[in-house]
């Protein structure tokens, strides 16, 4: 009985010492480098490569106020940009306090446009605050409203926030800004590849 157990004990330990070799024999040493790839094929880029997405030719801006604005309609605030390429786009934001105040079934909207017009390719930057059933209701919130806009021309753009008027709807308390900084931020960007 003892001799079967030691020859149990021999033959686990040769298969541990034969495995463990083998294993030390799969990983060899790091071979020496491949050679070079082919050369890449030329990419199909517009001639108007201004942008480069890390580098110094990002060209953004934010515009910042701290006041408080009630009026209901018509320009609150404006930021100049100044667009290097015709073949770019423009993202703009604005990000800030809006409130709509003391109203029933009521409506504010607040929108971006770009040299006087609002985006027309691909949609317009807007948003709504409407409120129903908290006539009195007093809530200032933070919102940011934000797009994409093309077919813009290189050169001076100016990029307003207005307010206004929700279609359907008349004209109420709407009230831009409290309490805290409102922004808008642009950045030029290249055009998509999805387009």
């Amino acid at each position: 009985m003892v001799e079967i157990r030691w020859h149990r004990f021999v033959c686990l330990l040769l298969l541990a010492l034969l495995f463990d070799r083998s294993c030390q024999q799969c990983v060899g040493p790091e071979g020496p480098n491949g050679p070079p790839g082919s050369e890449g094929s030329q990419g199909t880029g517009t001639g108007d490569s201004w942008y480069d997405v890390m580098g110094s030719n990002r060209n953004w801006r934010q515009c910042t106020f701290n006041w408080a604005d009630g009026r209901d309609s018509g320009t609150v605030y404006t930021c100049s940009f100044t667009k290097q390429s015709a073949a770019s786009s423009l993202y703009a934001a604005f990000s800030g306090t809006t409130r709509l105040h003391n109203c029933h079934g009521c409506c504010c909207r607040w929108y971006l446009t770009f040299n006087g017009a609002e985006c027309n390719a691909p949609q317009v930057i807007d948003g709504t605050v409407y409120m129903a059933h908290y006539t009195g209701a007093d809530l200032h919130r933070h919102r940011t409203i934000s797009g994409i806009c093309t077919n813009i021309a290189a050169g001076s753009v100016t990029v307003a926030l207005v307010v206004g008027a929700c279609s359907g709807y008349g004209y109420f308390d709407c009230y831009t800004g409290w309490n805290a900084i409102s922004r808008i931020i642009i950045e030029e960007l290249p055009a998509s590849p999805y387009s």
